[in-house]
């Protein structure tokens, strides 16, 4: 896995999402949906950075729950595109993210993370 094209994927989604947070009054840093998927990209980030090859499996849950989210709370604004790429990358590079079974329900309740 390529984890300088991961980051850069990851900073690419989180710039994004910062921008949405400005550019749109429905969307502010502290509420729902931001909130979730700026924690789950951090934590991903985290987890890239201390050793790519031992993500957690929670973390990509949580990443699938983002991904399949984003269509609906983030739909034709430049987030989607970017949880999208970032998305198909794991997809492609990380064996393991194909066959995980989503969050679901437990996202964004508590902290299930």
């Amino acid at each position: 896995m390529d984890s300088e094209k991961l980051l850069y994927l990851i900073e690419d989604a989180v710039e994004a999402v910062d921008k949405l947070a400005i550019e749109y009054k429905q969307f502010n840093t502290e509420s729902e949906p931001i909130s979730s998927t700026k924690k789950v990209l951090g934590l991903l980030k985290a987890a890239v950075e201390n050793d790519p090859q031992q993500i957690s499996e929670i973390i990509f849950r949580a990443m699938d729950d983002v991904g399949m989210s984003s269509y609906k709370d983030f739909e034709n604004t430049p987030v989607e595109k970017a949880i999208d790429d970032l998305i198909a990358f794991l997809y492609e590079e990380v064996s393991v993210y194909k066959r995980l079974e989503p969050l679901r329900t437990n996202f964004g309740k508590g902290n299930p993370i």
